[in-house]
């Protein structure tokens, strides 16, 4: 299971660790895209619209992310598609579904954390798990942002 910790206030910076290992770091960039390493092999994740976001790495596109609808995003990838779905408005979680089936989910770990957990399934490579993983903290700093924007008017 991957573990995201926020670092920062202004700036989208995310640890990322998996049984309190470090694995990469995503560095937020210009319109909620992000650069982060794995294994000395550089990646991308850039917001191509609202709609959808792109993985690139060293040998080019990797995998993308797209809305089909405000409750359900597809990733597709050549190692395989993964559907991340929101079962309710309600809760702060997100199921990961390969084939229909719920094989993991991405939530908030709580209310007032900064810490955020993913269980993909393990054969799922792991620069398409970090894609699923930022577009949901993605989804949630933009539900985050809209709850304090309405609270302040």
């Amino acid at each position: 299971m991957l573990r995201a910790r926020r670092r920062g206030f202004f700036k989208r910076v995310y640890e990322v660790s998996s049984d309190d290992q470090p694995v990469t770091t995503l560095v937020g960039g210009r319109r909620e895209s992000c650069e982060f390493d794995i294994a000395g092999q550089g990646y991308r994740i850039e917001r191509v619209n609202r709609r959808q976001f792109r993985l690139t790495g060293p040998d080019g596109a990797v995998a993308t992310a797209d809305r089909n609808s405000g409750r359900e995003w597809a990733i597709h990838a050549s190692s395989g598609n993964l559907t991340l779905a929101r079962p309710s408005i309600w809760r702060s979680r997100w199921e990961v579904r390969q084939r229909g089936t719920a094989k993991g989910e991405i939530r908030q770990d709580g209310m007032f954390t900064k810490t955020y957990s993913a269980g993909v399934p393990t054969d799922v490579p792991l620069p398409v798990t970090v894609l699923a993983f930022y577009v949901v903290l993605v989804l949630f700093a933009r539900d985050q942002a809209a709850a304090a924007a309405a609270s302040s008017s």
